[in-house]
């Protein structure tokens, strides 16, 4: 990929995330403010939520003010494809504004998404550009096309990886640092170091990062919701680029999605809803044996294991995923707690 850059369009970067960041830390000076009237501070109840005092649930509006603004100057720069911004934009204002509401009010989870899976099949059909037609796999050979399941299968997608994002979310720095990890490997696959829309989205999750380790803030619904779209939407084109192969992305995501699926069983099994909140999560189980401040970094790296593993050592997809299924429920026997759900 071409990455040359003219000097006109460093100044356009430079100044952009200047500005950028000034609203971030305006927005970030005046948090209590701001979550005070929008009404979402997050408050502890003592059984899921077990931090001692109200947090502003502001992560979400970090990440729309400093990514969706870059996302525009981005396209004006690299003169994209219109139809797939607007549908870019959309999605992200939806499943950003459907998360503030679920911050202020707890939303039905059936209800919620219910109104997400509409809103996909409503927005989704209208660009060929976000539409999975073919599985291609790195090292295997053979590919799946798809055919009238295209656009069903590529909604299914986006949904589970909605699901196993809001999945990872709950002990500081975890969703944040996975955000982080999949918008870098993203990043190095491409090799668009120059995409000031990437560029926004790691900045603005390392300032999130940095003030959700602090206890000041948390990503909130709004910011799961929000960057659950975007990094799907960007694994989708990067995809359709052959800059990324769905063995890849199925490596990237097995960690969370792995988690969404065990947890989900466990609780239908269990006769519950699948959607109940309890602290049977991988990183709270890590939170038996590990400092809660150090979790972030252990999930991460057992995050980055399957596809390190499968890119550097072992190319075989088959063992690579058998190790990885081995590690998981090695890891989750050892730290298993009777499950709690409130």
């Amino acid at each position: 990929m071409d990455n040359f850059i003219s000097n006109d369009n460093i100044k356009i970067f430079i100044i952009t995330h200047i500005i950028l960041l000034g609203c971030v830390f305006f927005i970030v000076y005046f948090k209590d403010k701001i979550s005070v009237y929008l009404n979402i501070l997050d408050f502890p109840d003592h059984h899921i939520k077990v931090h001692q005092l109200p947090t502003p649930r502001l992560g979400g509006v970090i990440l729309i003010f400093y990514i969706l603004p870059a996302l525009l100057i981005n396209y004006h720069i690299t003169s994209n494809e219109l139809k797939t911004l607007i549908i870019t934009l959309s999605l992200c204002i939806v499943f950003f504004s459907i998360g503030l509401v679920d911050d202020r009010k707890t939303l039905s989870a059936t209800n919620k998404s219910l109104t997400l899976l509409i809103m996909l099949l409503f927005f989704i059909p209208l660009s060929d550009e976000l539409i999975i037609k073919q599985i291609n796999f790195k090292n295997l050979n053979f590919s799946i096309n798809l055919l009238h399941a295209s656009i069903f299968f590529t909604i299914f997608s986006i949904f589970a990886l909605y699901n196993a994002y809001n999945f990872s979310d709950g002990i500081n720095g975890v969703a944040a640092t996975l955000g982080i990890f999949w918008i870098i490997f993203v990043i190095i696959k491409s090799e668009n170091y120059t995409n000031l829309y990437y560029q926004a989205i790691l900045v603005s999750l390392i300032i999130v990062l940095y003030f959700n380790m602090k206890r000041k803030l948390f990503l909130g619904n709004s910011g799961t919701n929000l960057f659950s779209i975007i990094i799907s939407l960007i694994l989708i084109q990067e995809y359709k680029n052959n800059n990324i192969y769905c063995d890849e992305i199925f490596f990237i995501l097995f960690l969370p999605g792995m988690d969404m699926i065990r947890l989900s069983a466990q609780r239908i099994i269990s006769n519950k809803s699948p959607f109940l909140g309890d602290r049977q999560h991988f990183h709270h189980l890590l939170e038996t044996v590990i400092k809660e401040k150090y979790i972030f970094l252990v999930y991460i790296c057992i995050s980055i294991t399957p596809i390190a593993i499968y890119n550097f050592f072992i190319k075989n997809f088959y063992i690579v995923f058998a190790l990885s299924i081995v590690l998981y429920f090695t890891i989750f026997f050892l730290l298993h707690r009777p499950q709690k759900i409130r």
